[in-house]
């Protein structure tokens, strides 16, 4: 393997969506069942208070959507470069790396939003138990979702560099 910039650039992109994959994972296996453990008043207002905190911190935005920017550069990079060796590998795991970010959009996101407007404090115990528990199976759901694109991105990305 030689050490271009393109390879190191994917390298970076593959390790981005490797630790991408890993907070999603995180966040799925306990994270969410801690808080589902809280009860669901307590666990609406904390994924509230991290919701938050998620979208006001640059450091995890940058972490976490950084993994899509390398993936979309180094996808159009790959495209150019389609009859290089390893290009159609590492071409698919840009569009799966891709993929995460408009599960995020697409489904998450939307999710965090509506939870957003749920007014714990005037919801009985039976109320939010009904939209804790809508909230936490869809969104771990597409999570896992996520994560495991997040996986396959940073997989089929080093295979492609294999045969660079």
């Amino acid at each position: 393997m030689n050490f271009s910039p393109f390879v190191v650039l994917t390298s970076l992109a593959a390790l981005a969506a490797a630790a991408a994959c890993g907070m999603m994972y995180v966040f799925s296996t306990f994270v969410m069942r801690g808080l589902d453990r809280t009860g669901p008043i307590a666990a609406i207002t904390a994924m509230r208070g991290i919701n938050v905190a998620a979208n006001s911190n640059p450091a995890f935005l940058l972490a976490y959507f950084g993994a899509t920017i390398l993936a979309v550069i180094v996808g159009i990079v790959a495209v150019v470069q389609f009859g290089q060796p390893g290009s159609a590998w590492i071409l698919a795991g840009a569009v799966v790396g891709l993929l995460a970010a408009i599960i995020t959009m697409v489904f998450n996101v939307p999710l965090n939003n509506h939870l957003e407007s749920v007014d714990p404090a005037g919801l009985s115990v039976a109320d939010a138990a009904i939209q804790w528990q809508a909230y936490l199976s869809t969104w771990t759901a597409w999570n896992h979702v996520r994560a495991a694109a997040s996986l396959a991105a940073a997989v089929l990305m080093l295979v492609g560099l294999r045969y660079r």
